[in-house]
């Protein structure tokens, strides 16, 4: 890992940091799309420069592992990368900067795994909830609009998902819950949510921003709820931990417990989905659901403020 002595952009406004940060992000995104079209060629024996329309076409076969590839590819160009150098201009130290340095009590991990498991049946009564919205009818193209869009993305996640072996297992637990958890708690927690912290001056609207960005950047509209969610229960373990590592793990679980449950489903040792995945309809379930959860953020946040009296 590269460390500076002296941060070069340390002294920018918060804004102005969002702005290189979002310029950053693009180019990422840009360079390492295009030095993905061009490895993917001897890689895969497909040339993309003259037809990238085949990439929409996830019931080929050949294109699932390419789809793969290039997810592999953008979690370092669009979320990976740019953070570390967020760290890097903004601080001089990375690690330090996205709080990866810090001491982690194992029995936090283990809160932090209950509180994911408690959970479920909360956040799938928001996916019920939030498959239930309607728009006006002046909005029906929108509404259509982000029906595609979360058709189109759940015909991708089905796709990836559809893998009966383990390495496809593996493969998947690298690419939706490795990646995606440093990555994306990488970018939105470690950096995001705290220049938006740093601009609005107020650390509870910085962590409801961000969760919102988190929600809605996936495009999956129909699901935006429980995203949002997620992103606050994250960006709260992140704020009262002090540590990335909690949401971290958090994130893992979340998109690690898809992977596995996906896989035992295709290799028929369990019924039914990933979706269904501590879905009840249970309102006592719910309810002890919402405590539990309640109770166990609170426990997380009372180990935070007790920490931070000791320090001071």
């Amino acid at each position: 890992m590269v460390f500076m002595k002296h941060a070069i952009l340390g002294d920018l406004s918060p804004l102005t940091k969002l702005v290189f940060l979002v310029l950053v992000i693009i180019s990422g995104f840009i360079i390492f799309f295009i030095i993905g079209i061009l490895l993917a060629i001897p890689l895969f024996h497909i040339n993309l420069l003259t037809n990238l329309s085949i990439l929409s076409d996830y019931k080929d076969p050949r294109i699932v592992p390419l789809l793969k590839y290039f997810q592999i590819i953008q979690s370092f160009g669009f979320f990976i990368i740019p953070s570390l150098l967020a760290g890097l201009f903004f601080e001089g130290n990375p690690v330090s900067y996205l709080k990866m340095n810090r001491k982690t009590p194992a029995f936090l991990l283990l809160i932090t795994l209950i509180i994911m498991l408690v959970s479920l049946p909360l956040i799938n009564l928001m996916v019920s909830v939030n498959e239930m919205m309607k728009l006006p009818e002046i909005l029906k193209g929108i509404e259509n609009w982000m029906k595609d869009a979360e058709d189109q993305a759940t015909q991708l996640t089905d796709a990836f998902l559809g893998s009966e072996t383990v390495s496809g297992l593996l493969l998947n637990l690298f690419m939706i819950a490795i990646l995606p958890a440093f990555g994306e708690e990488m970018l939105f927690r470690g950096v995001l949510q705290r220049l938006f912290s740093e601009w609005f001056r107020n650390v509870h609207v910085a962590i409801f921003f961000t969760a919102f960005i988190f929600g809605a950047i996936h495009l999956q509209f129909y699901g935006i709820l429980p995203r949002m969610f997620l992103g606050l229960m994250f960006g709260y373990l992140y704020y009262w931990s002090g540590s990335l590592w909690l949401p971290i793990v958090a994130h893992f679980l979340n998109n690690g417990s898809a992977v596995i449950v996906s896989f035992l489903a295709n290799r028929g040792v369990i019924q039914g989905q990933y979706e269904d995945f501590g879905y009840t309809e249970n309102v006592y379930l719910i309810i002890t659901s919402f405590i539990l959860t309640g109770f166990l953020l609170f426990w997380v946040y009372r180990h935070g403020r007790r920490k931070e009296i000791e320090t001071t």
